[in-house]
């Protein structure tokens, strides 16, 4: 699969070059990360959505933490680490990487996400969350920050934690009583 990897990973990265595809790029890769998808429930939470609201958080903490994991046991460079004439396109704080690639977490958090909000939607929101989450996935490619196949693992990774949290979410267990204390509590905060 390497060969493969790389293949599609040189056919990505380098299919830009204009500012306007990587203003587009950078700005979708700030979207995938852990403070910004946070900062995506505020609105939910605002608009009295509190229970997708906190599913959304706790779906990007755990994404956060197995891909973590994932990566210490993989311990992958980046392709910008291991190969030559990796275009990349990064603005310090924003659109830029550093440690292990393994699986992307960007891609991870992203679908979870998104895989959440179409299983609680399913109309067009959650089409749109699973669009997002592809180009979020993607940029990270095109900036030069991850293999095609951290995406592929990352994406997987992500439906996978977002269909166990929806299914856990959906039925009456300790989840649920817990959520449902902590969203009441944090409600009556002001």
């Amino acid at each position: 699969m390497t060969g493969l990897d790389e293949e599609v990973f040189r056919s990505l990265n380098q299919a830009g070059g204009n500012l306007a595809l990587d203003a587009l790029m950078v700005a979708l890769t700030v979207l995938g990360f852990i403070w910004v998808m946070v900062v995506f429930a505020a609105p939910l939470w605002i608009t009295k959505h509190r229970t997708l609201a906190f599913d959304l958080v706790v779906a990007v903490i755990v994404a956060s933490a197995v891909v973590e994991a994932l990566k210490l046991i993989f311990d992958r460079s980046r392709p910008l680490e291991s190969i030559e004439d990796v275009r990349t396109t990064s603005i310090p704080w924003f659109a830029t990487a550093s440690g292990l690639s393994f699986p992307s977490g960007h891609a991870a958090r992203a679908f979870a996400v998104g895989t959440l909000v179409l299983l609680r939607s399913r109309n067009a929101c959650g089409a749109s969350a699973i669009a997002l989450a592809s180009a979020i996935a993607l940029s990270r490619v095109y900036l030069g920050l991850h293999w095609p196949s951290d995406i592929l693992v990352g994406a997987l990774l992500g439906v996978a934690i977002g269909t166990v949290l929806h299914r856990v979410q959906s039925r009456e267990n300790w989840y649920v009583g817990i959520r449902t204390k902590l969203v009441s509590a944090l409600g009556k905060m002001k």
